[in-house]
C-alpha cells in the first residue's frame, strides 16, 4: 500500500468527525434549543403520566394537578392539560393551564367551541395509543399561538382514560 493511501486511511476518521462536528455546530441555536426543550418536555410529561397512572386523575383534582405540574416547569413549557375521557373516548373535561403575559391562565378545552375531539393532539394519541409530537400548528381557541404539543395517553387498567399534554411555542 502506498504512503498516500495509508495516510488517507489513517486520517479518514478524523476528517469525518471534523466534518460532522462542523455540520452540528452550523445548526441554528433555535434548533438546538427546540430539541433540548422537546427532551425536557418528554421527560417531565412522562413522569407526570406515570404519576397519573398510579394515582388516576378525576374531575375534582385534575385542574390542581395540571397547575402544579406546569408551575414547576421551566418557562419553555408553554401550557399543559389532561383531557379526561368518557367511555366513548371523547373528552369531557380538559383543564388547560398556560402562560400569558407573565401569569398562568386556565381554560377548559372541552368547551364546545374548541372542538377538542377533532384536535390532532388528542385524536392521534387515542387512535395510536402511543406518545407523539404534533407538527407545528396554530392553536386557535387554546393557547392562541403557534406551538407543538407532546401528547401521551394515560392508561388505567389497560384502557386510555385520559391524554396528558405539554405545549411549547413553535420557533420557526
Amino acid at each position: 500500500m502506498n504512503k498516500k493511501l495509508k495516510f488517507t486511511l489513517a486520517y479518514l476518521p478524523v476528517i469525518l468527525v471534523t466534518i460532522t462536528l462542523f455540520m452540528i455546530s452550523s445548526c441554528s441555536k433555535t434548533d438546538t434549543t427546540n430539541t433540548d426543550n422537546m427532551v425536557a418536555i418528554e421527560l417531565a410529561l412522562d413522569a407526570f403520566v406515570a404519576d397519573l397512572m398510579i394515582n388516576p386523575p378525576d374531575s375534582i383534582t385534575i385542574s390542581d394537578r395540571v397547575h402544579d405540574y406546569i408551575v414547576n416547569q421551566p418557562d419553555s413549557f408553554f401550557g399543559a392539560t389532561v383531557a379526561l375521557l368518557n367511555t366513548s373516548g371523547e373528552a369531557f373535561y380538559s383543564p388547560y393551564w398556560y402562560h400569558e403575559n407573565g401569569t398562568l391562565i386556565e381554560k377548559d378545552l372541552a368547551d364546545i367551541t374548541y372542538q377538542i375531539d377533532d384536535q390532532d393532539w388528542l385524536r392521534i394519541a387515542i387512535d395510536q395509543g402511543d406518545p407523539f409530537w404534533t407538527e407545528p400548528y396554530f392553536d386557535a381557541g387554546g393557547g392562541d399561538i403557534w406551538m407543538q404539543t407532546y401528547s401521551v395517553p394515560v392508561y388505567i387498567d389497560g384502557n386510555i382514560e385520559a391524554v396528558a399534554t405539554t405545549d411549547m411555542k413553535y420557533a420557526n
